[in-house]
């Protein structure tokens, strides 16, 4: 057996501390190599990808005859031609994008990730940031945006996340304690149908109602204890105010009173709902989990429920035609040209 000698223990520890230097400098420059590399996706331009409209999108709207899809790494995308074809826009971000709203066919807003809002004033081509809140006391995503006009909008989000703006959204003031919310209940989704009434749908069965034009918010009790991720508002022809709220474990809640009185309808699901759009003839159509569809009809007191064969989530819908959709969710874009059963 070979003699291990002092001289061979110092070199053979030499080597071992050197190794070890040498794997704890390669960390340490690995870290630092990171460090530098890191890029904040508030600050970074969405990346253009060819499968941008196969990625998570998670919300659509129409705007004239463009379609305008956003979602996950700051991907928006738009269709001039009916959702056959897509072409991905500029964004100033790349941060997860969670709803879109146009208030004419030129000027549009989405929010997402960190409370980032971005904007675009040429229907949608490019969208440069507005507002963030990084470094906000509370963190925390905005989940949804409307405006009145090109001055005055709104965007809701969690931890009691509601923020106005007077000015296109130049600037953006927190307006929190304005909506009687004391426990601070995640905002969701954000309607209006008329320049004076709002609704918010949030948690344990609640929906915030302005009756004087976003000054003040006021909570409605509904015999729901869950979220309700979804809201969809329209003034009937009667005056009042119609409202469909869609949430957790397949909960779908009706009010024809604008939020007074509320029906809960039998969807036979208990996948959670997220986004929905009304339709021509006056009824809705919700989407959610596992490729879920409720036709809630134009009286708001049935629903129908569909499936999509491939499964994949759904979180918005707009409708192109009587029998033409356009839907999107985890697996991107899809299309439907006649709603099952109809």
């Amino acid at each position: 057996m070979k003699r291990l000698t002092n001289a061979n223990r110092r070199s053979t520890g030499c080597r071992s501390m050197s190794r070890l230097f040498a794997a704890g400098l390669a960390a340490v420059v690995s870290v630092e190599s990171a460090r530098a590399e890191y890029q904040d996706p508030l600050d970074t331009p969405a990346q253009i990808m060819p499968s941008a409209p196969q990625s998570l999108l998670l919300d659509i709207t129409q705007v004239d005859d463009r379609l305008v899809a956003v979602g996950e790494r700051g991907h928006i995308l738009f269709s001039d031609n009916h959702g056959k074809d897509w072409q991905q826009s500029e964004v100033a971000v790349r941060t997860q994008l969670n709803a879109v709203f146009f208030v004419d066919d030129k000027q549009g807003w989405a929010v997402g990730e960190d409370a980032a809002i971005v904007h675009t004033d040429n229907g949608g081509l490019s969208w440069q940031k507005q507002f963030d809140a990084r470094n906000a006391e509370i963190q925390g995503p905005l989940s949804d945006v409307y405006f009145k006009n090109a001055n005055e909008g709104y965007a809701v989000g969690v931890f009691d996340k509601l923020y106005r703006t007077e000015d296109g959204g130049e600037t953006w003031q927190d307006w929190s304690d304005h909506a009687n919310n004391p426990d601070e209940w995640h905002f969701f989704a954000i309607a209006a149908t008329d320049a004076d009434t709002l609704y918010i749908a949030s948690e344990v069965g609640l929906l915030f109602r302005s009756l004087d034009g976003g000054d003040s918010f006021e909570p409605l009790q509904t015999d729901h204890n869950g979220s309700f991720h979804g809201i969809l508002a329209k003034r009937a022809p009667d005056g009042s105010d119609w409202l469909i709220l869609s949430g957790v474990g397949g909960k779908l809640f009706t009010s024809k009173d604008g939020g007074e009185n509320w029906r809960e309808l039998e969807t036979r699901t208990e996948m959670g709902l997220a986004g929905g759009t009304w339709l021509a003839d006056g009824s809705a159509l919700v989407v959610g989990t596992e490729g879920v569809m409720l036709h809630v009809s134009a009286d708001l007191a049935s629903v129908k429920k569909y499936q999509r064969e491939n499964g994949l989530p759904l979180s918005s819908v707009v409708q192109q035609s009587p029998d033409s959709y356009v839907m999107v969710g985890l697996g991107g874009i899809q299309a439907m040209t006649q709603l099952p059963g109809r």
